[in-house]
C-alpha cells in the first residue's frame, strides 16, 4: 500500500511539470511551476525541521551545555566567564537571551533551547531562499550566450536546491545536537547571495556593506568564517569591475567586517595577551593532528611544541582521574573552555603527518561523494552533458564563486578535522553552485528529459531524511521520557543540590542531567578507563571514592557504556532514570 501511494505522488508530481491535452502538450509556466515548487517545499522544510527540533529536546551534549552556560554569562554580563576563546559568542547569546526571557523550568530548558534551534533554521531557510534565487537572477547563465540551447528552468534549480538544503540541514548538521552550524550555514548563504547580487550591480556600495556585516556575524556564529571573509573579500573585488574602485568598495566591505567582528577579537586578544580570533584552530590541530592526549584532558601535547601551562590534574594512575575544578567556571569546566586547559600546547607541521591527515580527509569526502551525494553527482553529468560537451567547462564556471567557496570550506577542514555537520554548508555550496551554472537543449523533448532527471535527483536525495523525519514523528506521538530531567530529579532526592560538586566515573558528553541541576562537575575517570574502575579490587574503588569526598564532591555519578559491556554496581549505588547512570551518595570533606 505504501509503494501504491508512493507510486501515485511521484504522478502527481510529474503532472505538475507538465499538462497534456488531446490536441497537443502544454507545459506549465517556469514561473509558476518555481512557486509551486517554492511552496510545497517550504511547507515540507517547515514540517521536517519541526518534527526534528521535538524529536531532539529531550537531549543536551557537552557543546551544548558550554554554550548554554556561555549564554547565561553573557546575558547577567559575567565577562570573564563569557569571555571565551574557544566557542564563539553569537549562538549562545541568543539561547542566554531565550532563557532570560521565557524563564523556563528545569523540565523545560531544553524545549526552549530546541525552539531557538528551529526559529534559527527557519532563518537560514530564508538566506538559503535568498541565494537560490541571485543564483538564478543576478547572471546571464551560459544558455544567455549560446543560441543552441535553453535556460534550465528555475523551477528544476529550486526543487535540487531544497532537497540538498533538506538533506545537508537535518542529516548532517541535524537538530539532534545544539551547535551554531545551522546558524553559521544560513550567514554563509546570505552573504553568498551578496556576493552574486553585487557581481550583477557593482556600483551599490550597500552590498559591499551589507557583505562585510554579515561575514562579521558569521565570525560570531563560528570563528571558521574569519579566514573564509577574505576569501569573500578576494571575489568580490574581482566581480566588481573596475579595480581602482573595487578596491575601495572592497575596503568598505572590510571596514564593516571588522566593525562587527573587532569588539570581540580585542576582548579576547587582551584576556589572552596575544593577538587572536580563536583558538579553536590551535586546539584542534593540537588534538588532532599532533595527537595530543587524553582528549580533552591535555596530559602531553604530542607531536606538537610549546609548554602545557595548566592542564587538568591527574590525581590518581589507575584508573587515573582528572581534577578541574578550578579556574574554569561551568556546568562541566573541562570542556567550557578547552583552549585554558590546552594553554601552552602549540601547533607543528609535520609534513608526512599533514600529508596522512588531508589523505585521510579526502578518502572520507570521497566516500561522501559516492555514497550519500551519488544521486548528485549523477545527475549534474547527465544534465551538464545534454546541452552539450562544448558547453561544459561554461556550466561549470557560470557560478563559480559558489562553489569556490564551496570546495574552500571542504580544504580547509581537510587540513585538519572533518565532521559531517561542519562541511554541511560547504557541500550545499558545492552543489547549488553546479546545478544553478546549467543549460539544457531547446524544445519539448529538452524539457521533459531535465523534467525527469530533476524527479529523480530529488527523490534519491530527500526521501532517505524524509523517511527518518516520519520515523522521529512516530516517536514524538508515542512519548518520550525526559530521562535528563529524571535523572537530575533522583540526584536531588539523594540530596544533592545546585551548586553541588560532582565526580564521574565512564562520564563522557551526556551531561544534561548536570546543567538541569545546576552543579558542577570536577572530576572524570574518563569513559576510556571504565574498566580500570569496575575490574579492579574493592580496596582500589573504595580508594577512587575515597579521592572524589576529598575533593568535596557530594555524589559520583556513573554513566553505562553503549555497546553489549555494562557493568553491575553494588547496593551502594542508587540507579537513576531509566538505568544509564547510577550514583553513590557522599559525605565530603568540607575541611577541603
Amino acid at each position: 500500500m505504501k509503494l501504491i501511494l508512493a507510486g501515485v505522488t511521484v504522478k502527481r508530481f510529474y503532472q505538475t511539470l507538465h499538462f497534456r491535452t488531446m490536441a497537443n502538450p502544454v507545459t506549465l509556466d517556469d514561473d509558476v511551476l518555481t512557486s509551486r515548487v517554492r511552496t510545497t517545499a517550504w511547507c515540507l522544510l517547515i514540517l521536517a525541521g519541526l518534527i526534528e527540533a521535538v524529536f531532539s529536546r529531550r537531549q543536551l551534549w557537552a557543546d551544548g551545555i558550554s554554550y548554554l552556560d556561555m549564554g547565561d554569562a553573557l546575558v547577567r554580563g559575567d565577562w570573564k566567564m563569557a569571555i571565551n576563546v574557544y566557542w564563539s559568542p553569537l549562538y549562545p547569546f541568543l539561547l542566554g537571551l531565550a532563557l532570560r526571557l521565557f524563564k523556563p523550568s528545569a523540565y523545560s530548558e531544553f524545549n526552549v533551547v530546541y525552539f531557538v534551534n528551529f526559529l534559527i533554521y527557519l532563518f537560514a531557510l530564508g538566506c538559503f531562499d535568498f541565494l537560490l534565487r541571485a543564483t538564478l537572477t543576478d547572471r546571464p547563465r551560459v544558455a544567455d550566450i549560446a543560441g543552441d540551447v535553453s535556460v534550465m528552468p528555475r523551477w528544476a534549480v529550486f526543487a535540487i536546491g531544497y532537497a540538498v538544503f533538506l538533506w545537508s540541514s537535518l542529516s548532517l548538521i541535524t537538530m539532534q545536537q545544539p551547535t551554531p552550524d545551522i546558524l553559521m550555514a544560513g550567514l554563509l548563504y546570505l552573504a553568498t547571495g551578496l556576493l552574486l547580487r553585487l557581481w550583477s550591480q557593482p556600483q551599490r556600495s550597500s552590498l559591499f556593506v551589507a557583505l562585510g556585516a554579515v561575514l562579521g556575524l558569521g565570525y560570531l556564529a563560528k570563528a571558521v568564517v574569519f579566514p573564509l571573509a577574505f576569501l569573500f573579500f578576494a571575489i568580490s573585488w574581482l566581480l566588481a569591475g573596475s579595480c581602482r574602485k573595487a578596491a575601495l568598495r572592497v575596503l568598505v566591505a572590510v571596514l564593516a567586517f571588522f566593525a562587527m567582528s573587532g569588539p570581540w577579537i580585542t576582548a579576547l586578544s587582551q584576556t589572552t595577551g596575544r593577538f587572536t580570533f580563536s583558538d579553536t584552530g590551535r586546539f584542534n590541530y593540537v588534538r588532532e593532528v599532533n595527537n595530543a592526549s587524553p582528549n580533552p584532558y591535555f596530559q602531553n601535547r604530542g607531536t606538537g611544541s610549546g609548554h602545557l601551562v595548566h592542564p587538568s590534574r591527574k590525581i590518581f594512575d589507575t584508573p587515573p582521574i582528572y581534577e578541574f575544578a578550578s579556574p574554569v567556571k561551568g556546568t562541566l569546566p573541562i570542556w567550557y573552555n578547552p583552549s585554558y586547559w590546552s594553554e601552552g600546547a602549540m601547533p607543528r607541521v609535520h609534513l608526512r603527518r599533514q600529508l596522512a591527515v588531508i589523505q585521510h580527509w579526502l578518502t572520507f569526502y570521497f566516500d561522501m561523494f559516492f555514497s550519500n551525494q551519488a544521486a548528485l553527482f549523477v545527475g549534474f553529468f547527465v544534465l551538464c552533458q545534454m546541452a552539450g560537451r562544448d558547453l561544459l567547462f561554461k556550466q561549470i564556471a557560470a557560478r563559480w564563486p559558489v562553489w569556490l567557496i564551496g570546495l574552500a570550506g571542504l580544504a580547509m577542514y581537510a587540513l585538519v578535522f572533518v565532521e559531517s555537520r561542519y562541511v554541511a554548508v560547504f557541500f550545499t555550496l558545492l552543489w547549488v553552485g553546479l546545478f544553478s551554472g546549467l543549460s539544457m537543449p531547446p524544445g519539448r523533448e529538452g524539457r521533459r528529459l531535465v523534467s525527469l532527471v530533476t524527479l529523480a535527483v530529488v527523490i534519491a536525495v530527500a526521501s532517505p531524511t524524509v523517511v527518518s523525519a516520519l520515523g522521529d514523528l512516530g516517536v514524538v506521538l508515542k512519548g518520550q521520557p525526559h530521562n535528563q530531567w529524571q535523572v537530575a530529579e533522583d540526584l536531588r532526592r539523594l540530596g544533592v543540590m545546585p551548586g553541588d560538586r560532582i565526580a564521574r566515573i565512564g562520564g563522557l558528553f551526556n551531561v544534561g542531567w548536570a546543567r538541569l541541576l545546576r552543579v558542577t562537575i570536577v572530576a572524570d575517570v574518563p569513559r576510556a578507563n571504565w574498566r580500570d574502575f569496575w575490574c579492579s579490587k574493592p580496596e582500589v574503588q573504595a580508594q577512587v571514592i575515597e579521592t572524589f569526598r576529598r575533593l568535596g564532591a557530594t555524589a559520583v555519578v556513573a554513566e553505562q557504556t553503549v555497546g553489549n559491556e555494562v557493568y553491575m554496581p553494588g547496593p551502594e549505588w542508587h540507579k537513576l532514570g531509566d538505568g544509564t547512570f547510577y550514583a553513590i551518595r557522599l559525605a565530603p570533606d568540607r575541611a577541603k
